[in-house]
């Protein structure tokens, strides 16, 4: 079984080595809780199965950031048009937030004339 170094699996994720090394402080294991590396002494070996693997999470990261799946924007249309629409629940906004403001109690700072 090849092992490969931080630099070769740096290589086959074409990225460098040091931000792979970075990147491994923060995510050293995937969602499964398994290390995406082997220690060996001071020196961090990968297995291609652990370059696949920090793909996997790589784009498990990619898609939480961007937020909703295509799949959860389709339902969320199918339960606006069961609600009203979009522009009855920017209705609904704008009105929570004139209350919002209405409640809100007037400052007690003055402010000084720029000069």
């Amino acid at each position: 079984m090849a092992m490969l170094s931080i630099k070769q699996a740096a290589a086959e994720l074409s990225v460098s080595h040091q931000w792979l090394k970075y990147w491994l402080v923060d995510n050293p294991v995937d969602a499964a809780g398994t290390p995406l590396y082997v220690r060996m002494g001071n020196r961090m070996k990968f297995e291609k199965k652990d370059v696949e693997r920090m793909l996997v999470h790589l784009r498990e990261l990619e898609a939480a950031r961007l937020g909703p799946s295509i799949k959860a924007k389709a339902r969320l249309a199918g339960l606006m048009s069961k609600v009203g629409g979009y522009d009855h629940l920017v209705a609904v906004r704008d009105a929570a937030e004139r209350r919002k403001k209405a409640e809100k109690k007037p400052q007690r700072r003055a402010r000084l004339p720029s000069a």
